[in-house]
């Protein structure tokens, strides 16, 4: 024994200068080399299969809202045809048209559908008795004789389905997204039609398969019942050691789903292993000295991703990060500087779409109004200018100025009460130098409420209804009250006028045009504005009784900020 220590202890006094730096060197490249290899694999495979990951999900946002944003399309085009309906006098029967007049709405009604598709979307309508209006390629015992038909029949509401079909009079295996949309009005149809529009999925179906040659998956989409509406291939087998990307899409209940096996999953994990190993041999081979500067390179890029993906995950959405090389690290700071741009870009490009939609139905709304009071107030002027060359006809120009303004100001959607009412104030001048006194207005308008926020020119066609329908020669008398509750605001106004007749108030009531009858945009499109404003809660209803006058209410919410800012 004591000769072991002996010899140890010669060693350690005598050994070779060679040996000791070669095993200091060992000691010293091992440890900063393996600590190295563990903490660059483990860190890379983090963030190899977070990116991967991220990318599954990412792909899955966007079939999600591409399918999305087709179904948007499928219910405006929808949308569309109910507009179309409401606005014409078409009626179609079961029967084809046996007078000119009929064949003419029918043919235009078929000419706009036509228009309404593309090589993507195709339109028509299905009458009860299986005429088809709109798509020509369709055949109607083809049709009604479909297991297709059969199960969506029964459907009362609006719903969506992807089948290939069989009911075209030329026969392929594509798949196409079907919506049938009941009418539960009849709007000039025979009842119990339906809408039925269907859009060719290729694109869909190329977006799976792209999706599933890059990443080796299986990707499908089932409703929430599990039941399987669409999927590339059925030999897939479902494992419990999947990995599952998967979203609920807006517009149905429907889920995009993504699965691929686990051990491909972290596939790039064990290749990053290897060459983990096999960079570590190679570092302790070329020089352990370069090894605390090959840590540094290796290491602070994946620190800088990590806490880019960080910060971008707690909602940092400007966030970038160094890109500090061209190689694989700098290839992935790369892709997620690109992913986060695509990201924002998307965020943006959605949020400016839904204003411009939501803009472009406010504007068309206001487009609509019926242009009566210039041509009416300027037949006025003209009168007036005839009988006599008075200075009032000053007067009436600067009241119709006021109100002309006002009417064509499409920049502000909401004014403030006090302006609105000011034109409506105008617009009563201007019928006073049109029947002189043979009218009474009375106003009363509760205090503090002149800031509050309403759509703009919705009182004048209100006023100009009942001097154009519910006055004889402008003799009557007329009640204006406007006045909060809670947090609404509610205006009422009442004459004494004809009023309407009973068999008129279910097309008013319904939004409806009277047959037979010029106009009838003025109420529909004063209460389609404070819906679009406000909601289905608010707008506007009437009370009317046969020679004794008729009662206008308008609801809505009271408030000083513009809610569509």
């Amino acid at each position: 024994m004591k000769n072991f220590w002996g010899r140890l202890q010669q060693f350690k006094i005598n050994g070779s200068v060679r040996i000791k730096l070669l095993l200091a060197f060992f000691i010293a490249a091992v440890l900063p080399v393996g600590a190295l290899s563990y903490f660059s694999f483990h860190k890379s495979s983090e963030v190899v299969n977070s990116q991967f990951g991220s990318y599954g999900m990412y792909a899955v946002e966007q079939l999600k809202i591409h399918i999305d944003t087709d179904l948007r399309q499928m219910d405006q085009i929808t949308g569309n045809i109910l507009t179309y309906l409401i606005a014409s006098s078409i009626y179609i029967g079961e029967e084809p048209p046996t007078t000119y007049t009929r064949y003419v709405e029918e043919r235009d009604f078929h000419n706009y559908l036509t228009s309404l598709g593309n090589n993507m979307f195709k339109v028509a309508v299905i009458t009860p008795s299986g005429r088809i209006i709109g798509n020509d390629l369709i055949v109607a015992e083809k049709l009604t004789d479909s297991e297709f038909w059969t199960s969506i029949a029964a459907y009362d509401t609006r719903h969506v389905s992807i089948h290939i079909p069989d009911y075209y009079s030329t026969q392929d295996d594509a798949y196409v997204i079907s919506l049938m949309m009941p009418l539960k009005n009849s709007f000039g149809l025979p009842n119990g039609s339906k809408i039925l529009i269907d859009m060719k999925a290729d694109t869909v179906i190329e977006l799976i398969k792209s999706f599933e040659k890059d990443t080796r998956s299986h990707l499908q989409i089932r409703d929430q019942s599990g039941q399987i509406l669409l999927q590339t291939s059925t030999d897939f087998v479902h494992q419990d050691d999947d990995i599952v990307w998967s979203r609920s899409l807006d517009m149905e209940d429907w889920i995009v789903e993504a699965r691929i096996r686990y051990a491909e999953f972290y596939e790039s994990s064990t290749v990053i292993l290897r060459y983990s190993i096999l960079i570590s041999a190679l570092a302790i081979l070329l020089g352990i000295g370069m090894s605390s500067f090959f840590s540094f390179r290796f290491t602070m890029p994946i620190k800088k991703l990590a806490h880019s993906m960080r910060r971008f995950g707690e909602g940092d959405l400007l966030i970038r990060t160094p890109v500090m090389s061209k190689d694989e690290l700098g290839f992935l700071s790369e892709s997620f500087n690109k992913m986060t741009e695509q990201l924002v870009a998307l965020v943006h490009e959605i949020s400016h779409t839904e204003k411009l939609k939501s803009e472009a139905e406010l504007q068309i709304l206001h487009y609509q109004i019926n242009p009566h009071l210039l041509f009416n107030t300027l037949n006025s002027i003209q009168w007036k200018a005839k009988l006599a060359h008075q200075p009032e006809i000053h007067k009436m120009l600067q009241h119709l100025i006021v109100v002309l303004d006002g009417s064509f100001n499409f920049k502000q959607t909401l004014i403030p009460l006090k302006k609105e009412l000011d034109i409506a104030c105008h617009f009563i001048e201007i019928q006073r130098y049109r029947y002189d006194d043979a009218f009474t207005f009375e106003l009363e308008v509760e205090s503090g409420l002149d800031d509050c926020l309403i759509p703009r020119m919705v009182f004048q066609p209100l006023l100009e209804n009942i001097f154009f329908h519910g006055f004889r020669d402008g003799q009557g008398n007329i009640t204006m009250k406007v006045f909060s509750e809670r947090n609404e605001l509610y205006m009422v106004l009442e004459d004494d006028g004809i009023g309407v007749k009973p068999e008129h108030m279910e097309f008013i009531a319904a939004g409806r045009k009277i047959p037979d009858k010029q106009g009838g945009l003025g109420l529909r499109n004063v209460d389609e504005r404070f819906k679009l404003h406000y909601g289905s809660g608010y707008g506007l209803s009437i009370e009317s009784n046969r020679n004794q006058g008729t009662k206008v209410t308008l609801s809505w919410l009271k408030t000083t900020v513009d809610i569509h800012l």
